[in-house]
């Protein structure tokens, strides 16, 4: 998954939230803001994990 597809996926699941509630344009476009905004953060994170995993050395083959 890309950013856009962990972006698309937050933004549909916090419109589907929000489902009772109408909202304007601008605040449809600020919470796609936060949806990119999350999904950049989740995308940091796990790059970071992956790099502080342990190297398995050529004794764990």
């Amino acid at each position: 998954m890309d950013i856009h597809d962990i972006a698309l996926t937050l933004f549909a699941q916090i419109i589907g939230a929000r489902a009772g509630t109408a909202l304007d344009d601008e605040a449809r476009i600020e919470l796609g803001r936060e949806a990119y905004r999350c999904a950049e953060a989740f995308i940091k994170a796990k790059d970071l994990y992956i790099r502080e995993l342990p190297v398995p050395g050529s004794d764990t083959f």
